[in-house]
């Protein structure tokens, strides 16, 4: 697979991405990585194939698990929950891995095949991981706790509804590891904010309306001060509400 292919370079690889970022994040482990991956044209081209392939792997093993479903009986029976880990940087900003707050790290797949619905829907809402589990138990009919912080998803597969009501999210990567800088913030549809928690000095914030790629840092920019200021404070919020 993907023999003969040329794979298009990844996004923002131009060394001014890579120099914008904080200095350890520079020195650290996303970095370290992307020297093992995708430092030369070669790297790149292995890895980024090995990716794919391992894809489509993926694919290939769930075809095989529907095929017995159905040879047992159970295909419409059976609700399959496919969810990815965290995002993946394949190059972009001279990076490799995940941890970080752009999207390329906490963006991920979700689709849910129920075949009680018969029908395709493309949903734009935000979920959460922590929504899967609510989601589970609420499609086999039973009520899951009210403590737990998650959502069922539910209402908007069966089109009971079309919004979680959810505009504003709290993301966060806390490991407290040398050579991966903890980092956390904010995640709305149009806005993203983020800080190190090591130093909160060093923060990011993005209109993903018109920068969905997050290349102008906003921070610094006095049109958007309030709007900064706001965020700090939802951050906080929101981290007082779910510890």
């Amino acid at each position: 697979m993907l023999q003969g292919v040329t794979m298009p370079g990844p996004d923002l690889a131009d060394d001014s991405f890579f120099n914008a970022l904080p200095d350890k994040v520079k020195a650290g482990f996303s970095r370290l990585r992307w020297t093992w991956r995708f430092d030369t044209p070669e790297k790149y081209q292995q890895s980024v194939k090995g990716y794919y392939r391992m894809i489509s792997g993926i694919d290939l093993e769930i075809a095989k698990i529907r095929k017995q479903l159905k040879k047992k009986g159970l295909e419409k029976n059976t609700i399959i929950i496919l969810m990815g880990d965290n995002g993946y940087f394949l190059g972009e900003r001279q990076l490799a891995d995940k941890w970080l707050m752009y999207d390329n790290s906490i963006r991920v797949p979700l689709i849910i095949f129920d075949p009680r619905s018969g029908k395709h829907l493309d949903i734009d809402e935000i979920a959460l991981n922590i929504d899967v589990a609510a989601t589970m138990l609420d499609m086999a009919g039973v009520n899951h706790p009210k403590n737990w912080q998650g959502k069922s998803l539910f209402s908007l597969i069966s089109g009971a509804s079309r919004t979680l009501q959810r505009d504003t999210v709290l993301i966060e990567h806390l490991w407290q590891f040398k050579e991966i800088p903890p980092s956390e913030g904010l995640r709305t549809k149009d806005l993203k904010y983020f800080r190190y928690v090591n130093d909160r000095s060093i923060e990011e914030l993005y209109d993903l309306r018109h920068d969905p790629k997050e290349i102008v840092n906003l921070v610094r920019d006095v049109k958007y001060q309030q709007l900064l200021h706001k965020m700090r404070e939802k951050t906080e919020q929101l981290i007082v509400t779910h510890q």
